[in-house]
């Protein structure tokens, strides 16, 4: 090939890439006037998008707080199962002596200064009777009863009393020692 010639190839070469070129750059140009209301559109949708992220994420958090306090109570109750359970292993255990209060039943209505009749599952006729202001019957007073006789344990009530709710448990005693506490029973006053 001629220098000429090659020299006009190159031209024409030249001149082809610089039109497609243009012409590459022009239909970009187009295409981004022509995307340029669907992009406003993705970014409204990316901005909702992150607000509703970040209102979610608060959701959450304020939720993990609500979560903390329901495991808290799930915590006291299984506490008290357990208690309750050691209670009722204590009561069937072959080597303690336990009885439950049958009578009086709770919320019966009694006086200061009569003395009430307790009846044991047990039929135990000697026990402690505990007496308390508080149903965990801490700081309580008692008394031995001997033969069912209550009347020198109920003496004390007048002078410790300070409401109008009184708690009773027994402990029941034999030649083996005492029992663990029995049931609480709440009377009025």
């Amino acid at each position: 090939m001629k220098k000429s010639m090659r020299i006009a190839t190159f031209g024409v070469v030249l001149l082809s890439s610089s039109l497609l070129l243009f012409t590459a750059t022009t239909q970009r140009a187009n295409a981004l006037l022509f995307l340029d209301p669907f992009e406003s559109v993705v970014i409204a949708a990316l901005e909702t998008m992150e607000t509703l992220i970040l209102g979610l994420s608060n959701d959450i958090g304020s939720m993990a707080g609500e979560i903390g306090i329901m495991a808290d109570r799930i915590g006291d109750m299984a506490d008290r199962i357990v208690h309750t359970e050691e209670l009722m292993v204590a009561a069937s255990s072959n080597n303690v002596i336990t009885s439950l209060i049958t009578s009086p039943v709770e919320g019966t209505l009694v006086y200061k200064t009569i003395p009430i009749q307790i009846t044991l599952s047990s039929e135990k006729t000697n026990y402690l009777l505990f007496i308390s202001n508080n149903a965990d019957m801490s700081g309580s007073t008692n008394a031995l009863v001997l033969n069912g006789d209550t009347s020198i344990a109920w003496s004390r009530v007048p002078d410790f009393a300070t409401g109008t709710k009184l708690y009773i448990a027994v402990k029941t005693v034999d030649d083996n020692g005492s029992s663990d506490f029995s049931n609480t029973v709440m009377l009025n006053l």
